[in-house]
């Protein structure tokens, strides 16, 4: 990066680079430290780099909250049934016996990491507990 004659890199070279400096992707420590100096001494450039961090993150909230829906009903219901109806079948089979519960679990859980990755983790929990005859 060039600088000015006050030693700061002019805003044209600071502008297209903020998304990258707000993701930590900036690796050159010099050019780092330059960006950081002209974050310091320009408020219009820093009132920017604030506004795209608000708005940033403010996605990154949208989408996790998106993420992280409960299953229909329905969905819930099917489950049961077919659980329902695996065990009256093991029941006929005589394996009552063995069987006296059924765990199935599964989450989702979305983060974005400062580095800007992504890591999802699914889990959910369906329980379901039998009595023994």
């Amino acid at each position: 990066m060039s600088f000015n004659e006050n030693n700061l890199i002019p805003c044209e070279r600071v502008l297209p680079n903020i998304v990258l400096y707000i993701d930590h992707e900036i690796f050159d420590n010099q050019e780092l430290s330059a960006v950081e100096i002209h974050f310091g001494e320009c408020d219009p450039c820093r009132g920017q780099m604030e506004k795209e961090n608000a708005t940033l993150k403010l996605m990154r909230n949208l989408l996790c909250n998106a993420m992280n829906e409960s299953a229909p009903e329905e969905l819930n219901q099917r489950i049961n049934q077919q659980t329902e109806d695996l065990y009256n079948q093991m029941l006929q089979e005589g394996d009552s016996d063995q069987i006296t519960e059924i765990t199935y679990t599964q989450t989702t859980y979305t983060e974005f990491t400062s580095d800007g990755a992504t890591q999802i983790e699914i889990t959910s929990e369906i329980r379901r507990q039998f009595p023994l005859e």
